[in-house]
């Protein structure tokens, strides 16, 4: 999730909610070039047919389940989780579970917020070395954005567990962090990210009945923008009758600027031909594109789906409020992963797959009646009674 340099952050990336970097530049309709040929002709028939396949492998996506090695807690460690932002719910829940889980493990917990931005990530890391830290997670942030207070933690002792982010190896460079949480068995950060677009891929191809036409979005801080990008373009390539129409880049900064809002309208009005829209963070939604969809008056006429919602992204969904399906994936979950990941690391034991997946879910499958994307599994009494609390 090649990789384009983040003017403020980098020199490798993006950054990474594993994120995040904080200021790249972006054009606001740049075509992807990454896209494979296209698959052989079909007929009429074996279209719709491949366009109902792709639907059910979005809705059954792919999951797993917590590890069933227990584990005890060792106690007296003093957790520092790095924040990619407070003011991203994609930032901020992960956090919350984080520090629910460690509290639950019986340690002290400490919630640094970096702004959506590296200096702020970094200055962050550099405060949790001199404060003694044991562990440092960092949620939504990638190894490469914040290269050498990486370096400075890991010559200090600290042990660093990634929080959905990329280590710096993934970019080239040597491995900074203790480890990666794994999320799913034999699936790596990398391949977690691809799964995100190729799912929501096969979301678009299934409802606009193999002849999607797209504008996608691109995340360009994070390492894993590409990754989601080319996953994504890959995917929609393999239907015949498909095709990316408009690529927009989109930064942290942007976000923060608040210049998001308008740099999706201009896009939009410019892909006049589009029926499907690829959103690929479910936090941009609800920071303005959700409500530029409803005033462009094609709401009805777009098929919208988003990666990596949260709460309120899954309300628009419910208030068709501009989106129409999320990528769904449980952040908290995660948060209680990277806890158990981390318990494992400290103890010199095998780090097990935390087991959260991912599954496309829209108003007619999977949409809870209120709340968050639900994966039906209890994890946090799964975690619990690993740790024999």
């Amino acid at each position: 999730m090649s990789n384009r340099v983040c003017a403020r952050a980098i020199a490798a990336i993006l950054a990474a909610t594993a994120v995040l970097c904080g200021a790249a530049c972006s054009s606001p309709s740049q075509v992807v070039s990454d896209q494979p040929t296209a698959s052989p002709a079909a007929t009429p028939e074996s279209t719709a047919s491949n366009a109902a396949v792709a639907l059910e492998n979005a809705y059954a996506g792919k999951t797993g389940a917590p590890p069933t090695v227990p584990t005890v807690p060792p106690k007296d460690i003093d957790l520092w989780v790095i924040s990619c932002g407070q003011q991203a719910p994609s930032c901020a829940t992960p956090v919350a579970a984080s520090q629910e889980a460690a509290e639950a493990a019986g340690w002290t917990v400490n919630v640094c917020d970096g702004q959506l931005n590296p200096e702020g990530w970094g200055s962050c890391v550099r405060q949790a070395i001199g404060a003694g830290a044991n562990v440092i997670i960092p949620i939504g942030i990638d190894c490469i954005s914040i290269q050498q207070p990486f370096v400075e933690a890991k010559a200090a002792g600290v042990t660093v567990v990634g929080g959905g982010g990329a280590d710096c190896n993934s970019a080239g460079s040597e491995a900074l962090w203790a480890t990666e949480r794994i999320p799913l068995e034999g699936v790596n950060v990398h391949d977690f990210w691809n799964l995100s677009g190729k799912l929501a891929a096969d979301w678009i191809i299934g409802k606009t009945d193999g002849k999607a036409k797209v504008l996608q979005l691109s995340f360009s801080d994070p390492l894993w923008g590409p990754w989601q990008r080319s996953a994504f373009a890959s995917e929609i390539a393999t239907c015949e009758g498909c095709d990316v129409v408009g690529n927009l880049e989109i930064s942290n900064n942007d976000l923060v600027s608040g210049a998001i809002g308008q740099k999706f309208q201009t896009a939009l009005l410019q892909a006049d031909d589009a029926n499907a829209v690829y959103i690929p963070m479910g936090a941009w939604v609800t920071a303005g594109l959700g409500q530029g969809i409803v005033a462009s008056g094609r709401s009805d006429q777009l098929a919208v789906i988003s990666g990596f919602g949260d709460a309120s992204t899954v309300e628009a969904i419910r208030a068709g409020a501009g989106l129409d399906a999320i990528v769904g994936y449980s952040t908290e979950w995660g948060g209680w992963g990277s806890v158990d990941t981390a318990i494992r690391v400290l103890n010199g034991e095998e780090v097990q797959a935390t087991g959260e997946g991912q599954q496309v879910i829209d108003a007619e499958h999977g949409l809870p009646p209120t709340g968050d994307y639900d994966p039906g599994v209890d994890f946090r009494a799964a975690y619990r009674n690993l740790w024999g609390l």
